[in-house]
């Protein structure tokens, strides 16, 4: 592939997630005025992960470790999430959607597979899963090189 060609296609991917992001956030003021894009994304990876810890939602997000902890402040006192000390290590505090959040993640789980679903409409849904499926090799050949 020359340097050109895989320059392109992280062109093409970065113009898609914009398009997606854009629509998200759209539709984000009408699901819950004052989400921000990084709430959601906290809300959206605990709902998938629950139990999962402050640090490894750091390491994921790329976050500064005080700037995640004011959000996740701001979601507890939103009454979104709770945190809990670790059952392995008590100065660990493992995170989770409240009933409050868990209704949320559901609308926004769904909101953002509606979004994808029309941008991706024209698409059959096996060339989806080739794309996804060629998407995860090229990310597990880039994190082998890290």
């Amino acid at each position: 592939m020359s340097s050109s060609l895989a320059a392109d296609v992280f062109e093409v991917l970065h113009d898609l997630m914009h398009l997606f992001r854009a629509r998200l956030l759209q539709s984000l003021e009408r699901i819950q005025p004052g989400l921000t894009f990084n709430e959601f994304r906290i809300l959206m990876h605990t709902g998938r992960h629950p139990g999962i810890t402050q640090k490894e939602l750091v390491e994921h997000s790329h976050t500064d470790k005080a700037q995640m902890a004011r959000m996740l402040t701001q979601l507890q006192d939103k009454g979104w999430l709770e945190r809990s000390a670790s059952e392995a290590d008590k100065r660990v505090r493992c995170l989770q959607l409240s009933a409050q959040g868990q209704q949320l993640f559901a609308q926004l789980k769904n909101q953002r597979e509606q979004i994808a679903a029309e941008l991706l409409g024209d698409f059959p849904a096996n060339q989806q899963k080739q794309l996804r499926e060629l998407l995860t090799l090229a990310l597990n050949s880039a994190r082998a090189t890290d």
